[in-house]
């Protein structure tokens, strides 16, 4: 009986503690910041996967218009106001990929039925990933529509929006299936529009980092 009490003990220090962590760093004045992408003590450092940023003001992201996994056109519009989480994958994608969607799947759970949350998953091979190939991507990683988004269109478009807006690498080197190459980042942006990290989407300890900083930047004031 016990062990019972222990394992109950454990399982309530596991779901509290992270709650009294943020509640703690919100209050009086050890406030946990969340910093602004980029600034002076926020470069991620120099890395073939990241753009080089201007450092003397704020970055924001841009305007958009893609197609999404129901074949719906999706803007801009669906990320106002909201916290957006952002990444670049393909359906063929035998490497980084699956190990990168199912840890969106981790994220999308710990914020299910929180309609302040977006999460936007590009394909880097539009020529592939059609709206039927992505739709059939997403009910493989329990995408729940309205929250994440799979999105395709042209593909200059795509890569434009990942080094303009977002700040990651895509390209293509070479042929075949697995040519592409793109960063590993998901990257967090907040309600106005401005990057506010980038996480290793393949390590779980980074992925647990990027919904702790989430939660942090749900509560900020507007």
């Amino acid at each position: 009986m016990s062990k019972n009490y222990k394992k109950v003990g454990i399982l309530i220090a596991i779901l509290i503690v992270p709650t009294i962590f943020i509640l703690f760093l919100r209050e009086g004045t050890n406030h946990f910041e969340v910093k602004n992408f980029p600034d002076a003590e926020g470069n991620p450092g120099k890395s073939k996967y990241l753009l080089d940023l201007d450092e003397t003001s704020i970055h924001y992201v841009k305007p958009f218009k893609f197609t999404d996994q129901e074949g719906t056109v999706v803007t801009e519009q669906v990320t106002k106001d909201k916290v957006t989480i952002v990444d670049y994958i393909f359906t063929r994608c035998q490497t980084i990929c699956p190990r990168m969607s199912t840890q969106m799947e981790r994220v999308q759970g710990a914020f299910k039925g929180n309609k302040d949350i977006v999460i936007l998953s590009h394909t880097v091979d539009p020529d592939h990933d059609t709206a039927k190939v992505l739709k059939a991507y997403a009910d493989a990683h329990h995408a729940v529509y309205g929250q994440w988004f799979f999105l395709t269109g042209k593909k200059e478009d795509l890569y434009r929006q990942a080094s303009d807006s977002y700040r990651i690498v895509t390209s293509k080197e070479s042929t075949g299936p697995d040519a592409f190459v793109h960063s590993d980042k998901m990257v967090l942006i907040d309600k106005k529009g401005r990057i506010r990290g980038f996480y290793s989407g393949t390590d779980s300890t980074k992925v647990d980092t990027l919904i702790l900083e989430t939660k942090i930047i749900l509560t900020e004031q507007e």
